[in-house]
């Protein structure tokens, strides 16, 4: 899966991309969203996506303007840019043009339209990982059977993303495909796997001597080396990949969790969900969720709950607004759900609760 920004400073336009785009079927996650270029900038800065999907007109920093500003920063950056426009804003797509953007896609979103554009976009990055990948692992690389190779690069993707089910779903896929075929290939494959993902922990800003070598069939000849071995013996190095990954995230300053449930905190009234959150952190919405599960010792959306019905029980004993205007002020649309977690939480209605506090 390759990532994506979004940017577009109106929400019916982002939730158009959103609906009538099979981004996932194309091969594409949307990782972010932004509402203008000065919010992008800084959201790219921290973690690039494979693709920016920008509007050309928006407040404070427009589309063009967010693609002149990276290309400075960053050089001659692999990320592709499609921009949308209106009918009757030639004069922004020349300047596009002049930029160097090769995709256009024109408001309102057509479904059949996007895919067309994003399968070119898709071509165009699958036509450089390959190159680089040959370029970075020489002829074991290009030794690799091409389903091999390919597999690659959906590890690498579960391994980033910290998806333990996931990469043992695609490490079983992969041996199942090859089966009946020389082990050759899965020593080609382990050889590559210790590369990619040394690269991957030292750009995340982690010592890739913290990995072990998988032990594959060119390691032991006993009978023990059968395919159930090789495969076990990769997919530990995976975890070890995985284990590095999350070390890295957890001991930045201010680390990611500590941010997300700052975060949470203080828009705790808003509709939030995992999924959304994830996203806005460029996390994996699995691993979010155990992540803040092991840090905190509970879950994030039993945390949204617990603030909102703790400002519940505050605004019961302090004033006499009605239930029903309290439920909506700490975020909840529906006042079925506030009794719900109101009597889980407390063990009694919100209009016996407020008589047992005068």
């Amino acid at each position: 899966m390759y990532s994506v920004l979004l940017v577009d400073d109106e929400p019916w336009a982002i939730e158009g991309l959103k609906m009538f785009i099979e981004w996932e079927q194309l091969g594409f996650r949307v990782t972010g969203v932004c509402e203008n270029g000065v919010e992008a900038l800084s959201a790219v800065r921290e973690s690039m996506p494979d693709v920016i999907v920008t509007d050309i007109r928006m407040p404070q920093m427009d589309g063009l303007e967010l693609i002149s500003q990276l290309q400075e920063e960053q050089g001659k950056s692999e990320t592709e840019f499609v921009v949308l426009s209106a009918y009757g804003e030639f004069a922004y797509a020349k300047r596009a043009m002049q930029l160097g953007v090769h995709h256009y896609l024109l408001k309102p979103i057509i479904g059949e339209e996007a895919a067309e554009v994003l399968t070119q976009v898709r071509q165009r990055l699958d036509s450089r990982r390959e190159a680089r990948q040959k370029m970075d692992n020489g002829i074991e690389e290009a030794s690799l059977p091409a389903l091999a190779a390919q597999r690659m690069k959906d590890v690498l993707q579960a391994i980033e993303d910290a998806d333990r089910n996931r990469t043992a779903e695609v490490i079983d896929e992969l041996f199942q495909e090859l089966k009946g075929r020389s082990l050759d290939w899965a020593d080609l494959f382990a050889g590559s796997l210790i590369v990619q993902c040394g690269k991957l922990i030292r750009e995340s800003g982690g010592d890739p001597a913290v990995l072990l070598r998988p032990r594959t069939d060119s390691d032991s000849h006993g009978p023990e080396a059968g395919p159930a071995y090789v495969r076990a013996r990769i997919l530990s190095f995976a975890e070890q990949a995985i284990a590095a990954m999350q070390s890295i995230r957890e001991s930045r300053p201010g680390s990611t969790m500590s941010e997300i449930d700052r975060y949470v905190r203080e828009h705790y009234r808003s509709p939030l969900s995992i999924r959304d959150i994830a996203s806005r952190f460029y996390l994996n919405p699995v691993y979010l969720g155990k992540a803040y599960q092991d840090k905190f010792g509970c879950g994030l959306l039993d945390r949204i709950h617990d603030l909102r019905i703790a400002e519940a029980c505050e605004k019961l004993r302090r004033s006499t607004e009605p239930t029903s205007a309290i439920a909506e002020q700490v975020g909840y649309a529906h006042y079925r759900h506030f009794l719900q977690h109101f009597e889980r939480r407390t063990g009694c209605k919100p209009a016996e609760y407020r008589a047992s506090q005068k």
